[in-house]
């Protein structure tokens, strides 16, 4: 008989977490974070960009959740899921089912597991789940967003708010702000933030932006580089499935006529990276900024830019965002 996914129980796992939350939250101190990311097409091409950049992520590194690209996911699979502490999520083979071995996720049977659909938490939650997108009508940049868009002069290529509990420096974990892990496709925009506390707030952009190089003389065109780590961690493919070559997607087919002309490629065609990235150059933004709250900070670029707002949340708005987001079900149940 088929498995049928339950209530994805597993996802409300931070919540159950609450307890030690709640006590780490009076410590901590928490903000709501508005992190807005575009390009400027129209930027300064005359500038002399570094020709081979050193692009990496850094390990180890987290996600940010979002609650409907999770839903939809797991309502694609049919055996036990888990969410962890980085923000990924693994899909775990169906036979892993009732074996011991593997950790509470949507198995589908919870009588004995100690995991329930509902978080068990006693009263109200002193602390939201962290790093989880909160809905767009919670930003403040939205109208900024807007006529952005409508001059025509800038792309959006990120922008998302939530909360998290902002830590010093050698305890924060950088924050990917892209999934080329998981489509194996290479974005328009590429890399890491890190934020920390000290006196103030700071921010360090690791992030570059791929294009077509149209300020390159010649057709020299650099290596592809590194995709990021995967979010979604699928342990049901197969070793062969992992042996075919890299997925190219409708956007990157079409960039890859634009650019140079090599046609769509064989399904069974050996691909290595430098033909599957549709790209020419990538061209990076490593800065560093210190930041106060309550304050609209922008990190300037000739080709992009940083827009980025920290609000303090105090404890009596942790608590009331962890009720709504209990109320709600911020997180797929």
């Amino acid at each position: 008989m088929p498995h049928t996914p339950r209530k994805f129980s597993v996802l409300l796992a931070p919540l159950l977490l609450a307890g030690s939350l709640s006590s780490a939250a009076q410590s901590e101190r928490w903000y709501q974070v508005e992190l807005l990311i575009f390009s400027n097409p129209t930027g300064a091409n005359s500038e002399q960009w570094e020709a081979m950049p050193d692009l990496a992520y850094p390990e180890p590194a987290r996600f940010l959740v979002n609650p409907g690209q999770i839903r939809d996911r797991v309502a694609e699979h049919r055996g036990p899921s888990e969410l962890d502490s980085f923000g990924r999520l693994w899909l775990r083979a169906a036979s892993e089912i009732g074996t011991g071995d593997s950790p509470a996720g949507n198995t589908g049977d919870t009588s004995d597991s100690g995991v329930t659909d509902q978080p068990a938490v006693s009263g109200a939650a002193l602390a939201p789940t962290p790093f989880v997108t909160l809905p767009s009508a919670q930003g403040e940049f939205h109208g900024k967003t807007a006529y952005m868009e409508r001059r025509g002069n800038y792309r959006i290529l990120f922008h998302e708010t939530w909360v998290q509990p902002v830590r010093e420096e050698q305890d924060a974990i950088p924050l990917v702000i892209d999934r080329s892990g998981d489509s194996g496709d290479w974005p328009a925009l590429q890399g890491s933030v890190k934020i920390h506390i000290s006196r103030y707030l700071h921010v360090e952009t690791n992030l570059w932006l791929n294009t077509q190089g149209r300020y390159l003389p010649g057709d020299w065109r650099m290596p592809a580089p590194p995709l990021g780590p995967a979010s979604v961690i699928d342990e049901t493919i197969t070793e062969e499935e992992l042996e075919e070559p890299y997925f190219i997607s409708p956007e990157s087919e079409a960039a890859i006529h634009a650019t140079d002309g090599t046609g769509a490629l064989a399904p069974e065609a050996e691909v290595d990276e430098a033909e599957a990235y549709p790209w020419r150059h990538a061209v990076l933004m490593q800065q560093k900024r210190r930041m106060r709250s309550n304050e609209v900070h922008y990190i300037d670029h000739p080709l992009m830019g940083v827009i980025v707002r920290f609000t303090p949340v105090d404890a009596s708005q942790l608590q009331a965002m962890a009720q709504a987001e209990q109320e709600r079900g911020a997180l797929p149940d």
